[in-house]
């Protein structure tokens, strides 16, 4: 996964120099030939996971608790946010990662969390991967034709606008940190018209609709 993000960008942030600021032992890296990129982050990565297993182990124990408490509360009102609608069937399963990057896969419905964040952060950080799933799973059955018309650039954007604005609502108050919820830079301009759109719609559909208008 790091190798993928070595050169990505997105929504103003430099996922490659997160990476190596995380871990400065890959200074260099992007230099090298995606072969060599390859035999370095496999060799490093190997050699933290085995020394650091114990601590990841703890984390990855304390999050499972933590979240076992949220996790009715928070499948409840993401439902009844959208109006009843449920995401396709599947697992959604959380790894924890060395990498700040939290990627997370529709397909599969699984996604990555870094280790390195606090609890609540890491909480704010489950419950916003599994809300992407409920947003495009919604768009893919509800909204279509309307979302066919962005690219994926900006679907992703507005995504990520959505789940800034909804999780920071008062619907959440009990689950998330709203001190935690941080916006992609590039996003920051569109936070206030998102909100007001947000408290001005009739339903979660309605202001979906809204955001898709604003980003053509």
């Amino acid at each position: 996964m790091a190798l993928q993000f070595l050169d990505e960008k997105g929504g103003g942030v430099d996922f490659g120099q997160g990476i190596i600021n995380t871990h400065p032992q890959l200074k260099g890296i992007r230099s090298l030939t995606e072969k060599e990129r390859k035999k370095m982050i496999n060799e490093y990565f190997n050699d933290y996971y085995k020394k650091n297993r114990a601590k990841l182990l703890k984390k990855l124990a304390l999050l499972k608790t933590v979240w076992r408490k949220k996790e009715a509360s928070y499948f409840k009102i993401t439902k009844e946010l959208f109006d009843g609608f449920e995401p396709q069937k599947g697992m959604h399963i959380c790894y924890l990662s060395i990498i700040d990057c939290n990627p997370r896969f529709l397909d599969s419905k699984c996604f990555q969390t870094f280790y390195g964040k606090d609890i609540s952060d890491a909480i704010h950080s489950i419950a916003h991967e599994i809300l992407h799933f409920f947003f495009y799973d919604f768009l893919d059955k509800k909204l279509k034709k309307e979302s066919g018309k962005l690219s994926e650039d900006k679907i992703w954007d507005l995504s990520e606008i959505f789940n800034v604005v909804v999780l920071e609502s008062e619907k959440y108050y009990d689950i998330i940190d709203k001190k935690v919820i941080i916006s992609y830079p590039d996003h920051k301009k569109h936070l206030p018209k998102f909100r007001k759109f947000f408290k001005e719609s009739k339903n979660i559909q309605d202001f979906i609709i809204k955001g898709l208008h604003e980003l053509k």
